[in-house]
């Protein structure tokens, strides 16, 4: 249900929220955003890293692995699930409100997807030579932004921080459970 609202929006943005629905229907559509953009996301990470590995290109280590070794759990998690999405989607989705009547919604949107996306660039090491590889390497976090986006458009801000929590928070677990000693 979601993947045809989505889309939709893809082939036609616009500042339309969704009103009169209850909680528990705003909650689902939240729950369907994270599966399907980790779902996807993986799929991308996946793809991505076969033709890296298959064009001997190295992309080094992860800063958020590295951040790991550098602060503690709590520093972590404070960090990258709670201070993160708040600053990232303010930055990022807050401004799209300023769109919301103007013919140029649809560029401030995809814009903000994109940006978004650049600027994890920052988390390769060595991105450099990754330079031409960029569309590829940050692929899964402009797909991110479009979720992102979407649910900021239709749900609220406060939906997009929530899903920005709970990706964030999910691969903290990760990591956790298997970079730690």
């Amino acid at each position: 249900m979601i993947l045809k609202h989505l889309w939709s929006f893809a082939l036609k943005p616009e500042y339309t929220a969704y009103r009169g629905i209850s909680t528990d229907v705003r909650i689902k559509v939240l729950a369907s955003a994270v599966f399907w953009n980790l779902l996807l996301g993986i799929g991308l990470a996946i793809l991505a890293e076969g033709i890296f590995i298959s064009l001997g290109i190295e992309q080094g280590e992860h800063k958020t692995v590295e951040m790991f070794s550098s602060y503690s759990l709590p520093q972590v998690f404070l960090l990258m699930v709670i201070l993160a999405p708040l600053i990232e989607e303010s930055l990022f989705r807050g401004p799209l409100v300023f769109f919301r009547k103007s013919p140029y919604f649809p560029f401030a949107f995809y814009m903000s997807c994109i940006l978004f996306g650049l600027v994890h660039l920052g988390n390769f090491e060595n991105s450099d030579h990754l330079l031409p590889w960029t569309p590829l390497l940050v692929a899964p976090q402009t797909l991110m932004g479009f979720f992102l986006g979407f649910l900021r458009v239709r749900l609220g801000l406060e939906y997009a921080i929530l899903m920005h929590m709970a990706h964030n928070g999910l691969l903290f677990l990760l990591i956790s459970f298997t970079e730690l000693p």
